[in-house]
Formats: C-alpha cells, structure tokens, sequence
C-alpha cells in the first residue's frame, strides 16, 4: 500500500464525511470509522513482512526484548487508533480512558523484562 493510495482513501472518506454531517452524523462517523479501520489493516498488512524479517534477523537473546518492544508498538497502535475515534464521536473522557488503559497494558507487558533488568542489575552488585 503507497502513502499516495492512503492519502486518497483519507481525503475520500474526509470529503463523504463532510457531505454526510450535514445530512446525518452519525453516518459521518461511521464512514471515517471504515476509513480508518481499512487503512490500520493495510498498514498492519504491509508492515508485518518487515517485521517477521526484523525478528528473524534478531538473535534468540534479544528476541524477548525486540518481541516485548513489537507488541508495545502494537497496543500503542491500537490505543491510539480506538482514542482517535472516541475523540471524532465527541468522547473525550473515553479517549482518555482508553489511552491510559493503554499505558497501564505496555506498562503490564514490561513488567517482566524490568524484573529480568533489575536481577540483572542486583547481581552486578553482589
């Protein structure tokens, strides 16, 4: 998927949301809603061969780290993508809760990988 081909889908769907606000919003929000839903997917779609070549290239000692960062990656995408569309529906304090269960879902996932820094850090000092 090229940039140019997403910017056409974003301007498409910001013309027909435009023209349907007037009419029905809710209709509005539903368009922008696919919109966005359709061009997360393409780009989840393009970027996963990368990815999987990145993770191969890794070597099996870093690979827990480098998997704990795509994932962090991953949450903060989908995070965004869900605050984004509270916030177009008017739910600002939705969004808000959505990004914080975010930060506490990243925070959750490192948790093991910060336990395994600080064993590591306390048997230096042993």
């Amino acid at each position: 998927m090229s940039l140019v081909q997403i910017i056409g889908i974003c301007i498409i769907a910001a013309a027909i949301s435009v023209v349907l606000k007037e009419q029905k919003a809710e209709y509005a929000l539903m368009v922008s809603l696919i919109a966005s839903a359709a061009i997360l997917i393409l780009l989840v779609i393009s970027v996963a061969d990368k990815l999987l070549e990145i993770r191969n290239a890794v070597s099996s000692s870093s690979a827990s780290f480098f998997l704990v960062a795509l994932k962090a990656l991953g949450i903060c995408v989908l995070t965004g993508f869900v605050a984004d569309a509270c916030r177009e529906a008017g739910q600002v304090s939705l969004a808000n809760k959505a990004e914080l269960a975010g930060r506490c879902a990243v925070f959750i996932l490192s948790v093991p990988m910060l336990i395994s820094l600080l064993n590591m850090a306390l048997g230096f000092i042993k």
